[in-house]
């Protein structure tokens, strides 16, 4: 009984733990990427998603200013836009989940640097 609640109590603070660490990681790479020089032109290229402006894109424009903003992000979250571009490019039923989860972090990731508003992200 001992060793499962020694093993459990390991087991979630090696979970704890990791989750830790890529929010830290997540965070300070978006820092560093606020204070980097490729940061404004980014903004500006994702300045047409924002909510207020977003009725004048058209679906195929929006698909071409994520492939822009997806060549200029950062390491870390660059194949998540990749993986989006690619479900864009090849809508296959069986990728949906993994492209709105992708479209989610984008969404989420674009918000927290850019400072603007996606509509139906919450960062």
């Amino acid at each position: 009984m001992r060793r499962s609640a020694i093993a459990i109590a390991a087991g979630v603070s090696a979970a704890a733990l990791a989750v830790t660490g890529f929010l830290v990681t997540r965070d300070s790479e978006e820092e560093a990427f606020r204070n980097s020089a490729r940061h404004a032109e980014f903004c500006e290229t994702a300045a047409p998603l924002d909510l207020q402006r977003s009725e004048e894109l058209t679906p195929h424009k929006r698909q071409h200013i994520i492939e822009d903003l997806g060549r200029s992000a950062p390491d870390g979250v660059a194949p998540t836009f990749d993986r989006l571009t690619s479900w864009y490019d090849h809508p296959e039923p069986e990728d949906e989940k993994a492209a709105r989860a992708s479209s989610h972090e984008v969404g989420q990731f674009i918000e927290r640097v850019c400072d603007i508003n996606i509509g139906g992200i919450r960062s």
